[in-house]
């Protein structure tokens, strides 16, 4: 009686464990990283396409459509090209997120840092002001 109880205990802690790591996979595999989603910002403001930035946004309903054009139109007019950005994640802790591109602007190193938020096993970008 004992040795069963014991086998179903190991089967149940066996079944726990294999759901867990199924579900750490799933979210590894399926869901974007912060790096993905900054990544498909840039290339939003980039091409200035403002429903595209809104599906990465945590506050969709703030993002400014003339704004994101000024920001397409900015990148074209200093020859900025997102293809040839690097992001790297600088800091990570629970649902939070900063994530640094580089490039360079008028042949000099430049950086920003973009803020990203996980909601719902997503990683949305922050609200960013844009300077008018």
């Amino acid at each position: 009686m004992v040795r069963r109880l014991l086998q179903v205990v190991a089967l149940a802690t066996a079944v726990a464990v294999a759901i867990g790591a199924g579900t750490l996979v799933r979210h590894h595999v399926l869901e974007p990283d912060p790096v993905e989603v900054a990544e498909a910002a840039t290339r939003a403001y980039a091409s200035g396409d403002c429903e595209a930035l809104r599906k990465v946004s945590l506050a969709p309903a703030t993002v400014d459509c003339s704004a994101v054009t000024g920001v397409r139109d900015a990148y074209r007019s200093e020859g900025l090209e997102p293809d040839t950005f690097t992001y790297d994640v600088v800091a990570r802790e629970d649902d939070t997120a900063s994530v640094r591109i580089r490039y360079e602007r008028d042949d000099q190193p430049a950086e920003e840092i973009v803020e990203l938020e996980r909601l719902d096993d997503h990683w949305l970008v922050l609200p960013v002001p844009l300077a008018g």
